[in-house]
Order: C-alpha cells, then structure tokens, then sequence
C-alpha cells in the first residue's frame, strides 16, 4: 500500500520544480510514496523538466487550460492512492526525514486531521504561515493599517496570529496550504476542496470543516521546510487581488449563514470590493514593496 501521495499544482514552475521534486524523492524509497503532479496548462518548459526526471514515483496530469489551485487539487486526490496525502506546492524544498517525520507524529496522535511543517524563507527566516479563521472586522483592521501598527495584538493582528510564536508547536485554525499532511480518510468524510474558491480560501474552507468534524490541526516545528513564496500568485498578481477579495466574501457567506449575518455579509462584501481598484493601483504603483509571504488581502 503506498503510505503517502505527494499533489503538486505547477503552473509555469520552470524555476522551481525541479529542486523540490529532487528533495523529495530520496525520501519515497522508504516510505512507500508518489508524486502526482498536475500542471494547469504551463506556457515554459515545466512539463518537459519534470520528464527529464528519470522516477516511477512521478506520474503527470497536463490540464489544456488553467484549472485553478482548488480543482486541479481536486484531480490528484481523485488519482491518489496514498493513505495520507501532502498537499505541497512547487516552489518548496523538502529536506530530508522531513515527510517520515510528519507521518510519525501523524500516527502517533490519533486526534489529528492535519500537520503542517514550519516554513522559512530561503535564507533560514521562519514564515508566520499559521492563521486563525477571519472575522469580518478583521477585513477593517487589516485594510486600514491596525494590524500591522499593533502588530502582537491579539485583537487587530488576529486573524495572521501576530501574537503567536511560530517557533513553537501548537494546534491551529489553519496553517498555509504550502505544505499540509491530511489523512486521506479525513477528505473521505468531509469531501474535497471546494470550487468556489479557486485559488485562495479552499485551504482555509478545509481547515475548518477538518475541525467542525471533531479533528485537530497541528503547527510543528519538529519539521521544517523552505518555501520560496507566493512564486505562482506573484505572476498574474492583478488577478490574484481581485480573486482573493471575491473568495473572502465568498468564505463568510458559507460559513456565516443566519439572517442577521445575511446584512452583514452584504456589507463586508462591499467593502472588499471597493478595496480592489486601491490594491492593485498600490501594486502596480509600489510592486516592490509587496512581500512575498502568505497573502489573501
């Protein structure tokens, strides 16, 4: 039985691929693992690299046209045949023991859904890739500049945990979507990533039916990996701004539902529109000053 299937969404990864599929597959021969790799219709060479890999392990799905993240996710659980599936994204780096040892503290905690490895940049910094679900005045606080003023408040840093120690395990809402182990029984029951989100958001929307159906979701830092960041979202920027404001809106009409949250949601929908023609002036104004980090507004 194969004990874990790696899902790798590539979409012009030329620059990447290679060096995270070279990490991970010294570590397959252990484990009992495969790599499924679906390119969402890449315009470079990125197909053409990953069959220069000479590995059994690899099998390719060649989208005719860009899927999207949240589907082409989709296709390979559908293919999958592992008994945990990590979800990982192509500009990545997996150092060694790194993936046996998410499965060894996977099993041993059987109150587990999910693990998630702590990322750092490529020159060694930690990434505060771990967040709690958003409320809606968390949109304000982030718009107008207070969480990044009060950057440790609880309270206006709260949904990006400015008040938490990424150098320290714990369990979490929802850590980044970069580099996530799920048990493939866990999917089984509360069902795939929803396609309403296309890009931002199906990772989040996940974390939290992984604990409305009674699991936990751990942060370690007995595991790490490097993670370039933000290396498919940074190529078609404008897109991703507008798409990542439509999910926001899109995720708190899913999961705010009563009468009253109906107004609410309308509101907040507004506003995050209105917030679309000031971001992606900033960007196309400042484009250096936009980090590369785990961003959805």
């Amino acid at each position: 039985m194969i004990s874990v299937s790696i899902i790798i969404v590539t979409f012009n990864s030329k620059s990447e691929i290679v060096d995270c599929i070279t990490s991970l597959l010294p570590q397959l021969n252990g484990i009992n693992g495969e790599i499924i790799i679906i390119d969402n219709n890449s315009t470079d060479n990125t197909i053409s690299l990953i069959h220069n890999i000479e590995s059994k392990c690899i099998s390719i799905i060649q989208n005719r046209k860009n899927f999207g993240y949240t589907r082409a996710n989709n296709q390979g659980i559908k293919k999958s045949k592992g008994k945990y599936i990590l979800f990982l994204n192509p500009d990545t780096i997996v150092p060694n023991g790194t993936i046996s040892n998410l499965l060894n503290e996977f099993n041993n905690n059987k109150d587990l859904g999910a693990i998630a490895p702590q990322l750092c940049f490529p020159d060694n910094s930690i990434q505060n890739s771990c967040r709690r679900f958003p409320r809606r005045r968390d949109i304000l606080y982030e718009s107008i500049g207070l969480s990044k003023i009060f950057k440790n408040s609880k309270e206006f840093n709260y949904w990006k945990m400015g008040d938490f120690d990424h150098t320290k395990s714990r369990l979490v809402d929802q850590p980044a979507g970069a580099a996530l182990l799920i048990h493939k029984k866990i999917i089984d029951k509360i069902g795939l990533f929803d396609e309403q989100f296309p890009m931002f958001f199906s990772d989040v929307d996940l974390c939290k039916r992984i604990w409305a159906a009674g699991y936990n979701i751990q942060y370690t830092t007995n595991s790490y990996i490097t993670h370039k960041g933000g290396a498919s979202v940074y190529r078609k920027r404008i897109k991703m701004i507008v798409n990542s404001h439509l999910s926001f809106w899109k995720y708190f009409n899913k999961h705010n539902t009563e009468l009253f949250d109906y107004f609410l949601n309308v509101i907040v929908g507004i506003f995050l529109l209105s917030l679309i023609p000031f971001r992606i002036f900033l960007n196309l104004l400042f484009p250096k000053l936009i980090k590369r980090e785990r961003r959805s507004l």
